[in-house]
């Protein structure tokens, strides 16, 4: 796999490759360097070291990044939970192949150089062609959900999962949007976006509100090709 390109400004070369079951202590490591002393479930999920065991044993694979050490990571997971329901919110059928894009870290010194959006194109890269991919990002994380739009994944729904928390479903969809119906929502205003997309209207873009904060463009599509 060719290496994702790296923000201009990074001096580093970092090495690409895909991770294996050694390197699970490395991958548990950043983890819980990148989320922090106080965890906030309702904004990333936690996740423990079996989880991470099950991805690198056949339920995914798992694409990083070493400056020579492990400083970024990105989970593509392939085989779900049997309680997880993702093909009901998807909308496809059981059988349908689907692809989760379930979590990245990046070490906090490493933070500003593109590479959490790197992980994402690596990720949709080493899906097998066919395969649906989806991702989910909670509103309030304003940087995994700005990645996932600007990798072509818009927002499709808002639901609750990990223990009840609103995530938005975002879908790897290749469709055109109106953009002159488009209107921009403050990510926080929830009624205002399960309006849009209870209308079949997506997010699809990030823009900047009349506040100065980020906000996103909706708009109903034009084409799909799901």
């Amino acid at each position: 796999m060719g290496q994702p390109n790296a923000h201009a400004e990074d001096a580093e070369t970092l090495t690409w490759r895909e991770l294996g079951a050694a390197d699970v202590d490395a991958v548990e490591a950043l983890h819980h360097r990148a989320m922090g002393p106080v965890v906030r479930p309702d904004i990333v999920k936690p996740e423990k070291r079996a989880y991470f065991e099950g991805i690198l044993d056949g339920r995914g694979r798992i694409i990083g990044a070493f400056a020579p050490h492990l400083v970024a990571y990105g989970i593509l997971q392939h085989r779900h939970a049997p309680t997880d329901t993702w093909e009901e919110a998807l909308g496809v059928a059981k059988d349908c192949p689907t692809g989760r894009l379930s979590g990245a870290s990046v070490a906090p010194e490493f933070r500003g150089r593109r590479l959490q959006r790197a992980t994402i194109t690596a990720r949709v890269a080493m899906a097998p062609r066919g395969m649906l991919l989806f991702s989910t990002a909670a509103p309030a994380n304003m940087p995994s959900w700005t990645n996932l739009l600007a990798e072509g994944f818009p927002i499709h729904a808002l639901v609750p999962c990990y223990g009840g928390y609103l995530r938005y479903l975002m879908v790897r969809d290749r469709a055109l949007y109106l953009q002159d119906q488009a209107v921009s929502v403050d990510p926080m205003d929830l009624d205002t976006q399960h309006d849009l997309l209870a209308r079949g209207w997506r997010g699809f873009a990030r823009t900047r509100l009349p506040s100065g904060r980020p906000g996103i463009l909706f708009a109903p599509s034009a084409s799909h090709t799901l």
